[in-house]
């Protein structure tokens, strides 16, 4: 018996692969987008803009306490990163034991990876002066924000999954980073853990080391245990390259202030904090480190 193909079969076999969009060549670019499995959205009109709630459950059932909450600001750009990482800990199924958390994102509606606009006002803290920055961003909203976050996004956490009200961490980047030093010295009580990933300390020349005066001033020596997580990039600290950046950097004395920051934290009573830096990273280059030590220190393992 012949196995040859007959040659109209092969003459239809071509015209099939040669049809655009067929079932053997099929069209990525209209495929549907990627959806990362275990989690969900909400948009919530307030302040003048509408935040996105953005929330990632882990894939196993929560311990009897509940799982811890991992807060993370700017979540357009952070969010999905961090899930990933948090569901990353089951990869080895349900046999292994893991340790997990809720990951909220807080970011905005819309396509903008950065709403700058948004965040320049939800996360720099009421100060004297202008209530606009350089470029006509709107400033000082930091309170109004961890307000929102109180009294709107944890009621709907915690209808969504189980999780340990005395396990609560709140992450930042940047701007991120000062709301949360922001938050650490004028509301110690709203969270256990605060992770200010390469905080804008020289915002309007160090004022958040006035807060941090106020806050070592009021510290009590039987006052609530608190952790605090300071990470850098290694060439953050770098004087920059190119002249304009070297110029910036050198009027805002960032490695200054950052220093008078950590100085200040030595001796805190009840404030068991440290500082890390990561080796090669810049200042954006920084965050997918420090996401995954935010994450550690939410559920209390290594990272």
């Amino acid at each position: 018996m012949s196995t040859a193909c007959p040659r109209r079969t092969l003459l239809g076999l071509g015209a099939l692969l040669a049809l655009p969009g067929c079932a053997l060549r099929p069209a990525l670019e209209h495929a549907p987008p990627v959806a990362l499995p275990g989690t969900r959205r909400i948009d919530i009109a307030t302040g003048g803009h509408t935040h996105r709630v953005m929330l990632a459950v882990p894939p196993a059932p929560a311990p009897a306490q509940g799982w811890p909450v991992l807060y993370v600001l700017d979540g357009d750009l952070m969010f999905a990163l961090t899930a990933q990482l948090m569901r990353n800990r089951f990869a080895r199924g349900p046999g292994v034991p893991a340790q997990g958390a809720v990951v909220v994102g807080l970011g905005y509606a819309g396509e903008q990876v950065l709403d700058l606009d948004a965040r320049t006002y939800d996360y720099t803290p009421p100060a004297p002066g202008p209530a606009a920055d350089g470029r006509g961003r709107r400033e000082g909203g930091a309170d109004a924000f961890l307000g929102f976050i109180d009294s709107a996004v944890r009621p709907l956490v915690e209808r969504a999954a189980r999780v340990d009200t005395a396990r609560q961490t709140l992450f930042g980047h940047s701007y991120g980073g000062l709301c949360v030093l922001h938050a650490l010295f004028t509301r110690p009580g709203a969270f256990q853990n605060y992770v200010a990933a390469s905080p804008s300390v020289w915002w309007r020349d160090g004022f958040i080391l006035r807060e941090q005066e106020r806050f070592l001033a009021a510290r009590r020596a039987d006052a609530a245990p608190l952790r605090l997580l300071v990470t850098q990039g290694e060439r953050e600290a770098q004087v920059p390259a190119d002249p304009a950046r070297a110029a910036i950097a050198r009027e805002r004395r960032g490695a200054e202030h950052l220093r008078a920051l950590l100085d200040g934290l030595r001796g805190a009573p009840g404030l068991d904090w440290r500082f890390m830096s990561f080796p090669g990273a810049d200042h954006g280059g920084s965050m997918a480190p420090a996401a995954q030590q935010a994450l550690a220190l939410a559920i209390g393992a290594r990272a």
